[in-house]
């Protein structure tokens, strides 16, 4: 086992509202043991292109000189977004491109890493897999740990992911206001509310948590896990509009026909480095076009697009305190000689909600999707079951507080990095 002393951490994939609060728990539990941090700029492609930032510099209060002191830290942890940046790279298996880890090898021992956390989702496990089964074939002592993140909640291996309570809560929030504004006038009307998740409808699913606040909406949830049938969703809003005059519908960007195709023509979608459908976004104004032709009513189409990812305005305090929490796990698992695995969350209850942070070998969980399960969709597939606001209420907590620092009724957020790596 290797001694840890510098640690290299990097954010990947699409940003979340509680991102920057895991890599606020690395710097504080890295600070805590005396560990040196190095942020890679934009991940592991950024790293590779010699980008890097000295975090210990800029937070650790015995050496910063900006204004924000020891209270840098915790503005970083309510600041939206990746304060690193982000990438989308899909490294090659080390069998097939030697080169490429040589590469990253001599870029680790250039600056002495003894240790790798990465912040992420699916892809970004990706990573952590193949970086770890490198220095495993060359006995290259240097761990590397997988920290959860995404908004989508389709990573397996953890109960739930950073990121996708806040998410969640602010869809609810959102569906409650919309329902309000479209009954106003007492006409007919037809609202289409889209969410993110490409392959997996947890976000969509969590806005059935509205109808907990005495609210009737939404009134029918399209999930990438239920085939879409326009019949059927053509005869159920007609029969809504039996006995109300407004009707919010929420689809999930990943909703699919029954053959597996997209409901967007091919030619208006495109593929990522990872092979996963990009610019997905478009079921809404899709079924406000097909609603168009079967009713003659008010119909509008509505994609919450990246407000779902960076309202920390909405945040859960549950969500930001597990993300710091998994964030501080993360240098703990460096420091207990574990690798190639990914810290995440166990649930033991969920009334009184409590979890347990454990590792899972990367190896398990990596380009693998968590789907919504079958017992927690309704018989008609339209709406969720019991079984799944249980699993949700908790996570969207919170707690009384205001998610992000304010001043004279706005945000406040630590400064971006700049190109000298400073505030």
């Amino acid at each position: 086992m290797c001694t840890i002393k510098k640690v290299l951490v990097g954010q990947s994939g699409g940003p979340t509202a509680v991102i920057n609060a895991s890599l606020a728990g690395v710097i504080r539990q890295a600070h805590e043991h005396g560990l040196e941090i190095i942020g890679m700029r934009n991940g592991i492609e950024g790293f590779l292109e010699g980008r890097t930032a000295n975090l210990t510099d800029l937070f650790h209060p015995a050496r910063n000189h900006h204004t924000y002191g020891k209270q840098a830290v915790e503005l970083l942890a309510r600041t939206p977004s990746s304060f690193l940046g982000s990438c989308r790279y899909k490294l090659p298996d080390y069998e097939k491109d030697l080169p490429f880890y040589q590469h990253l090898a001599h870029s680790l021992a250039s600056l002495d890493i003894d240790g790798i956390l990465y912040i992420g989702g699916n892809d970004s496990m990706d990573t952590v897999e193949k970086i770890s089964a490198y220095f495993a074939a060359n006995h290259t002592d240097i761990p590397v740990i997988g920290i959860p993140k995404t908004i989508d909640n389709d990573l397996e291996g953890t109960d739930h992911t950073p990121g996708f309570g806040s998410a969640a809560r602010y869809i609810a929030t959102v569906v409650q206001e919309l329902a309000r504004d479209a009954e106003v006038y007492g006409k007919p009307s037809i609202t289409i509310i889209e969410t993110m998740g490409r392959d997996a409808g947890w976000l969509g699913a969590a806005s059935a948590l509205a109808r907990e606040k005495n609210e009737q909406a939404p009134d029918i949830i399209l999930l990438p896990e239920v085939a879409f049938d326009e019949e059927r969703l053509i005869s159920k809003i007609g029969a809504l509009f039996e006995c109300k005059k407004s009707i919010i519908i929420v689809a999930s960007e990943g909703v699919r026909r029954p053959n597996g195709s997209t409901l967007l023509a091919k030619s208006k979608v495109r593929m990522d480095a990872f092979g996963h459908l990009a610019d997905q976004s478009g079921n809404a104004l899709y079924l406000a076009e097909l609603c168009q032709k079967h009713f003659d009513c008010k119909i509008r189409g509505i994609n919450l697009n990246s407000l779902q990812r960076c309202a920390i305005h909405a945040a859960s305090e549950t969500d930001l305190r597990e993300a710091w929490q998994l964030g501080a796990a993360g240098v703990d698992a460096l420091l207990a000689g574990k690798t190639a695995c990914m810290v995440g969350l166990q649930r033991v209850s969920d009334t009184p909600y409590q979890t347990e942070i454990h590792c899972v070998a990367v190896a398990e969980i990596a380009n693998k999707v968590k789907h919504v399960p079958a017992d927690m969709i309704s018989n008609d597939g339209c709406w969720v079951t019991e079984k799944a606001l249980t699993y949700l209420r908790p996570l969207i907590s919170n707690g009384n507080h205001e998610a992000e620092s304010q001043e004279d009724g706005l945000p406040v957020f630590i400064p971006k990095l700049s190109q000298n790596n400073g505030f």
